[in-house]
């Protein structure tokens, strides 16, 4: 029994100089802008360019790129309805359970922490939560006022079981890639920074073309290739890789 890898490399985009689009002047492969050539870059990764601002849609909602970084193989994302109010915050949740297939998109979770929005009915001690009752009436749904009866609080870090109290509910969840100095001790001004920030999201899976399962180890990607245990260097081209058994009597 024997077998041989053939390895093929995708569109090199050689003819395809980088796009740009507002402070974003390197949006080259995989990504792409919607008025660019059609064999540059992947369609999955095409970005919007509206109004000299660079966005991509996730879950249906707009996010800003804010950077994008090809040695690690990231993208910068802000909500598009985050704005310099510290009272501004996300209509829509967008956890890490968006990005669990890793494909276009996957993150890391040790660059990454959640911000979590929850509501009570009482007033609940506890000091990883900030209470935010004072932003609601603008433009905020999810604030209750205090004449509603409930409290609504923020919590930065992922939730632990400690979180769970009676009649609470989550109303957003979101991410961000900026820590704060204490998840004991929050501040609106931390808070608010952190979405202003946005999240990191890795694409390091296009390298892999979404046809396995793709690891990055520093700078270096490298694809698993179901079935037989095979590893090959990604590198910084699409690889596509296939598996010819032969088999001898």
């Amino acid at each position: 029994m024997a077998y041989f890898l053939h390895t093929s490399y995708g569109e090199l985009n050689h003819q395809c100089p980088p796009s740009s689009c507002g402070s974003i002047r390197n949006i080259s492969n995989p990504f792409r802008l919607k008025d660019d050539p059609k064999h540059c870059g992947n369609p999955i990764y095409e970005l919007e360019c509206e109004n000299n601002t660079p966005s991509v849609y996730l879950n249906s909602h707009r996010y800003l790129v804010k950077a994008i970084n090809y040695s690690y193989y990231t993208i910068r994302l802000v909500d598009a309805a985050i704005t310099n109010d510290s009272c501004s915050f996300p209509q829509y949740s967008l956890g890490s359970y968006y990005f669990r297939d890793g494909y276009p998109f996957e993150i890391f979770y040790d660059i990454t922490w959640s911000i979590t929005f929850m509501s009570c009915p009482y007033t609940v001690n506890s000091s990883g939560l900030l209470e935010i009752n004072h932003c609601a009436n603008r433009n905020n749904s999810f604030i209750y006022s205090t004449s509603n009866r409930r409290r609504t609080y923020v919590k930065f870090g992922y939730l632990n079981g400690s979180y769970a109290m009676d009649m609470c509910r989550i109303e957003r969840i979101v991410m961000t890639s900026l820590p704060v100095k204490d998840e004991k001790s929050l501040s609106l001004s931390e808070i608010h920074s952190s979405l202003l920030y946005g999240f990191e999201i890795s694409w390091f899976s296009a390298l892999c073309g979404g046809k396995c399962r793709c690891y990055l180890a520093g700078t270096k990607a490298t694809c698993f290739l179901e079935g037989p245990c095979m590893y090959i260097n990604c590198g910084k081209t699409i690889v596509v890789a296939s598996v010819v058994w032969f088999f001898y009597a």
